[in-house]
């Protein structure tokens, strides 16, 4: 556990060891509030904030992941690609330290940043509530959704990592299967299709506004953690893989 919490510390201190952070954080909160509290004409969403006048948080949580689903791609893209390509992962790996111990101290320092701009955006609910009472229910729920899926993109944006030493191609292929995964429910609603069950079940987008009504379902809970869990196993195994290659 110590190691893991060495890896986590020097992750997340590396983020705000530069300007990177502070700008994009900066702008996903700024963006959040456009899109929040204003009508953007490009954009098809729901009626913003001042529009429909109702005390409504889930439109905020639902843009979080939107804006999730670009800006934490881009966070985690480096997380193993810049060890490969500086050569620093095989001088990592051949420390006491053990791959999983690795993948996981990567991923704690990449939700410690997170968690800093999920912290940020409670001005938002506090601004809201001054307006208005939004229940406390979509306010937690919309939290807890946010948090489980901004912790899957960084872990599937860690396993897209593994795969290649350059930043720009993981960062391509995360967007591609987080995306992917979001909007996938929405496919057959596109084409002008019945729902498919199927898709629903696979969605992130489906999981992520159940949990966001404030109706907490363990089955939607257990999908986030299940493809975690699963991304660190498919990263571990990758690095392992690289020791055997090497061997």
């Amino acid at each position: 556990m110590r190691n893991i919490l060495v890896i986590a510390r020097r992750e997340f201190f590396a983020y705000f060891g530069s300007a990177t952070a502070y700008i994009a954080i900066a702008l996903f909160l700024a963006l959040l509030g456009i899109t929040f509290f204003f009508e953007v004409p490009f954009l098809i969403a729901k009626p913003a904030f001042f529009d429909a006048r109702v005390a409504d948080l889930r439109p905020l949580f639902e843009w979080m992941m939107f804006l999730f689903a670009i800006l934490l791609p881009a966070i985690s893209m480096r997380l193993l690609a810049e060890e490969r390509k500086l050569g620093t992962l095989e001088l990592l790996l051949t420390m006491p330290v053990t791959e999983s111990e690795v993948v996981l101290g990567k991923l704690f320092g990449a939700v410690g940043f997170l968690l800093v701009a999920l912290v940020l955006t409670l001005g938002y609910p506090l601004l809201v509530s001054i307006l208005g009472h939004p229940d406390v229910g979509p306010l937690v729920g919309g939290y807890l959704g946010v948090l489980l899926v901004g912790t899957t993109y960084l872990a599937l944006g860690l396993l897209a990592s593994s795969w290649t030493s350059s930043q720009v191609v993981a960062f391509l292929l995360a967007i591609v299967i987080s995306a992917t995964f979001t909007f996938i429910d929405l496919v057959p609603e596109a084409l002008g299709l019945k729902a498919i069950p199927a898709f629903e079940v696979l969605s992130f987008n489906y999981h992520f506004k159940s949990i966001a009504r404030g109706v907490l379902d363990l089955r939607d809970i257990v999908f986030f953690v299940s493809i975690i869990i699963g991304a660190v196993m498919l990263t571990t195994w990758s690095l392992e893989s690289r020791k055997w290659k090497g061997a």
